[in-house]
This record gives C-alpha cells, sequence and structure tokens, in this order.
C-alpha cells in the first residue's frame, strides 16, 4: 500500500524536517519565491498529518499561513475564510541577494502585508523569513 513519499517523508516530524530545509533556503535567499512557495505550501498541510485540520481557523499564525499557501496554489485565495493577507511584496534591499550573506547584509526580504484581525498580532507587515522562523517554532514546540 502506497503510504508517503519514501520512508523519508511519512510523518508528521518529517514533514517538519522538510519545513526546516525549505526555511534554510529562505534563509539563504530571502527573495526565492520558489523557496517561500515550497515552505508555505508544505506548512499549510502539518495539521492535516498532526491530525488537526481545525487548527487553521483558530490560531492566527496558520490563518496567514493557508492564506498565503492558498493564494500561492491557486493565484488567488477567494474562500470566505481567507482575510488576513493582502499582498506579499519584495522589499529591495542595500545589496545584491544571492551575491552577500542574507544575515550579515540587507540583501531584501519578500515581505507579507497582513489585514484583518491578524494585524493584532504580526502588525501591518512581516517579513517571510520572521514568519517562516515562527512557523518553526510553532510546530517544533508541538511535534516531537
Amino acid at each position: 500500500m502506497f503510504q508517503g513519499l519514501t520512508k523519508e517523508l511519512q510523518t508528521p516530524k518529517n514533514l517538519l524536517d522538510k519545513l526546516q530545509f525549505d526555511f534554510a533556503r529562505i534563509k539563504t535567499n530571502p527573495l526565492d519565491v520558489y523557496a517561500a512557495f515550497d515552505f508555505f505550501v508544505t506548512a499549510e498541510h502539518v495539521p492535516d498529518w498532526v491530525g488537526d485540520k481545525s487548527i487553521k481557523s483558530r490560531e492566527p499564525l496558520l490563518k496567514v499561513v493557508s492564506h498565503i499557501a492558498n493564494g500561492a496554489k491557486h493565484f488567488k485565495a477567494t474562500a470566505p475564510k481567507h482575510k488576513s493577507v493582502e499582498d506579499v511584496h519584495v522589499r529591495e534591499g542595500a545589496f545584491q541577494a544571492g551575491a552577500f550573506q542574507s544575515d550579515a547584509f540587507d540583501v531584501g526580504d519578500l515581505v507579507v502585508e497582513i489585514k484583518g484581525d491578524e494585524v493584532k498580532q504580526f502588525g501591518s507587515e512581516i517579513s517571510v523569513r520572521r514568519l517562516a522562523q515562527m512557523v518553526i517554532e510553532y510546530w517544533a514546540a508541538r511535534i516531537t
């Protein structure tokens, strides 16, 4: 019977490992939209893997993740539940991304514009790097 994508990707812990891999790609190049796409689409499915799909409607962080993931996958997040994200845009840095270390130089960021109730928790804007770090911390505390 088919289960997972080999033994390396079958458990919630495996999916957390994949999230950490995608987050490392974001940290290396904060403007890498492929890495951001992979991260948020993967993060959108962690609740499925831990057996609690409804957590996405209760937890503000996961509402934002869901809105980003669905907007990225479907080009528009049209479901009425998606009320957290206005847009994602590029903030140019002073140094060229890919040519300078992103943790030592301002190479820019992908920035999520937050709206609705989630502004109280995240402010009106948050970098994809910071948001991804929060997602990693959230799931790392819950998946062993």
